[in-house]
């Protein structure tokens, strides 16, 4: 099903995809971004990994810890604030006076370098973004330059990510529906809300799963350097984020030259993550989140991260159960690249299980099913593979598929347009701190975005008008609307 689409067409996707990321008109953000982004600063114009010259320690003067919309130019960050850490083994003797999340390492000590907690796959890729500024004396503190250009790095990761995913999606399905699929998945996962927003871990992975699935999920046999560079894009997602590394097994299915080269592949990937914890840490193997536990029951981690009413996958967006439909059309015996897609499932549910062990597995403070979303690219490529063989050929599967997907629409604008952490997610208490409000239906999160969408006011009605002409535009470079002659 695929077809020649010209460069121009494929850069006006770009950039009008680019201004959807930014015509919600909300800055959508958290202070854990900032190591990302003051990364450039500190190779840069220290020459190091470390973040000590942007923190004060406990016992300074106090000053600005932790910056905010109306403080711009904060003096200092907090070397003790949950997004830092040692570099190398802690020699603090007390406990820390901020907030750290469990289980992860502990705060550095008074005379201890400070390193980022996070793997610096994100800031790997948002450097180039950064470089300039720091080359021409930028101060590094200015809040706005580090939310602004954040979200344009963030952005475009995002896009370039989802012109692959659109590319490989229309090799199963119609031109329509490979439209349709892209604005499901632009405007009805994360994408929209939080992976274009700043600089966090999502559009990083999302970029090296949609690579990995452009390379080889192919109607023709798959040449072994196509197996080889999906492991390297695979191997760096886990630079990115650790756990893009369960994919790499399952991709090559099950053959066992495609899975060596897979393998060896991710191994030279994931270099750049070993040296960087060699020269932050001391030791390649250790990493910046610590020793997380990975003690919650499986059950109720399952029940948080698919049905609770807050974090649920299936209750964010249950058109995505439309994927795993796909799997009873599948017939591996017949096609390794059914196989292929079937492995998918499979490394998705072994992701799943992961996460629902993990005790932090609402993800922190942020809107809708934060730790699978970083999959939703396997998932989508599952639903147009299923609707280019039948999966939607009844109308009442039609209607079931677009109801829920308005449904998932509606969220998730809404969160782009007025979504800010310090509202629900803090109060009355920090979910962070009383995890059931997650399970609580009486008060979901989705509930107080909607609520709180009239609140927006004049904002939200320019922010949707300026959304809409975007759209429009988009969709007649597509040909869906009819262009004046």
């Amino acid at each position: 099903m695929n077809e020649r689409v010209g460069v121009a067409r494929w850069q006006m996707r770009a950039l009008l995809l680019f201004v959807l990321a930014f015509a919600n008109l909300n800055d959508i953000w958290s202070p854990d971004v900032l190591p990302n982004a003051l990364f450039a600063w500190t190779v840069v114009e220290e020459g190091d990994l470390d973040y000590d010259e942007f923190v004060f320690r406990r016992g300074e003067p106090a000053q600005q810890s932790m910056p905010t919309p109306s403080n711009f130019f904060p003096e200092r960050l907090d070397s003790e604030a949950y997004f830092f850490r040692a570099c190398g083994e802690s020699t603090a003797t007390e406990p820390p006076l901020a907030t750290r999340s469990p289980g992860g390492p502990p705060p550095p000590g008074p005379n201890d370098h400070v390193c980022s907690i996070f793997p610096p796959g994100i800031a790997f890729l948002a450097f180039p973004f950064f470089a300039p500024f720091v080359l021409a004396g930028a101060e590094p503190l200015n809040l706005g330059l580090l939310v602004r250009v954040g979200h344009v790095a963030a952005a475009v990761i995002e896009v370039i990510a989802t012109l692959f995913l659109w590319s490989v999606m229309r090799r199963f399905a119609s031109e329509r529906w490979s439209l349709a699929l892209v604005l499901l998945y632009f405007f009805g996962t994360s994408v929209r809300t939080i992976a274009s927003q700043a600089l966090w871990q999502h559009a990083g992975v999302h970029l090296a799963v949609a690579i990995a699935l452009w390379l080889v999920f192919l109607t023709r046999p798959v040449a072994l350097w196509r197996e080889l560079a999906a492991g390297v894009a695979l191997g760096f997602g886990t630079v990115v984020r650790q756990t893009t590394a369960m994919l790499v097994p399952f991709v090559p299915a099950a053959r066992i030259r495609a899975t060596i080269l897979a393998i060896i592949g991710a191994a030279i990937g994931v270099v750049p993550l070993l040296m960087y914890n060699a020269y932050a840490f001391g030791n390649p193997l250790e990493q910046g989140y610590g020793t997380k536990p990975f003690d919650t029951s499986p059950l109720v981690g399952l029940y948080g991260i698919l049905l609770s009413p807050s974090r649920g996958l299936f209750v964010y967006e249950p058109y995505i159960l439309f994927a795993f439909a796909t799997i009873v059309l599948l017939k591996p015996s017949r096609d390794h690249l059914e196989l292929r897609l079937l492995s998918l499932a499979y490394a998705w549910a072994a992701t799943a299980i992961l996460y629902s062990t993990y005790a932090e597995w609402w993800g922190g403070r942020v809107f809708g099913p934060r730790f699978l979303d970083d999959l939703a690219p396997a998932l989508f490529l599952l639903i147009a593979w299923g609707i280019g063989h039948g999966l939607l050929a009844q109308w009442p599967a039609r209607v079931l598929f677009g109801v829920c997907a308005v449904w998932s629409l509606l969220i998730f604008q809404a969160a782009a347009f007025v979504y800010d952490q310090n509202t629900w997610d803090l109060h009355p208490t920090n979910i962070n701190v009383d995890p059931a409000r997650l399970l609580d239906w009486s008060d979901p999160q989705w509930l107080f975005v909607l609520r709180s969408v009239p609140e927006g006011g004049v904002k939200v009605v320019v922010a949707a008008g300026l959304s809409a002409l975007a759209l429009l535009f988009l969709l007649r470079v597509e040909s869906v609307l009819p262009s004046r002659r």
